[in-house]
């Protein structure tokens, strides 16, 4: 039997190598995965772990990160030493809120927002949060904002999560500004599967696959692609 077992066969806790053992419905396992994830981690939802306004146009379980995925991201921060992060995509504040606490009073995060009515509601966010001091929202597309920022301001940890068809363009407009040291997440790089089409059926797909096709190029740095909610890309930069 062992024979017949691939390298992909237990990629995921769902598949059934990795799950054959639990015991109670198949549709109980999702709820109970996320359960134990919570209690071992020590992870709040978002409205318990902030004071929150949200949007009336996206809700934060559409729009916003998981908190397992905040855990992540606060650990990564934390791993790498961030002082300063630099994020594309605020929504309405939640991972910059995260991010702001990873980094500490002395440190900085710095994020970019298209659209006003997200940015607004961010703002608020920082301020009822008091996390205001350590975060700068720039209003904007990203593509515009990021000549404009200083030309010496560089970052510990970048984290892109906005316009999927500009992940690359982000990529490279960016990499000169991270720290060696520094880190690249980039969320959402497998786009609801489109991203492992031979040809993407969205446009935010083929970005998403450009991304991934930009990493595979970008060999001094150290890279993996975690199977992980809408697939989270990592870049270190020795």
């Amino acid at each position: 039997m062992s024979d017949t077992i691939t390298v992909f066969d237990k990629l995921v806790p769902n598949q059934a190598l990795n799950n054959d053992l639990y015991a109670d419905p198949p549709t109980d396992y999702f709820p109970a995965l996320f359960r134990t994830i919570s209690e071992a981690s020590g992870l709040r939802a978002p409205r318990e772990e902030f004071l929150l306004e949200e949007s009336s146009l996206r809700s934060l379980e559409d729009m916003a990160s998981n908190p397992v995925n905040l855990r992540l991201f606060e650990l990564l921060a934390k791993l790498v030493r961030a002082r300063s992060v630099l994020e594309i995509g605020s929504f309405v504040g939640l991972s910059a809120m995260t991010l702001a606490r990873a980094v500490g009073e002395s440190g900085r995060v710095t994020t970019i927002e298209k659209f006003p009515h997200f940015a607004e509601i961010a703002v608020r966010n920082f301020q009822a949060n008091g996390l205001a001091d350590r975060i700068e929202l720039r209003l904007g597309d990203a593509s515009e904002v990021i000549p404009t920022l200083p030309s010496d301001q560089t970052f510990d940890l970048i984290f892109i999560d906005g316009n999927k068809e500009r992940y690359a363009e982000y990529f490279l407009a960016l990499e000169p500004r991270l720290q060696p040291g520094g880190l690249f997440v980039v969320d959402d790089v497998l786009f609801h599967g489109d991203a492992l089409n031979t040809v993407s059926q969205t446009e935010k797909g083929a970005g998403a696959r450009k991304m991934l096709e930009t990493a595979a190029a970008a060999k001094s740095y150290l890279r993996l692609l975690l199977p992980v909610g809408n697939g989270i890309l990592l870049l270190f930069k020795p």
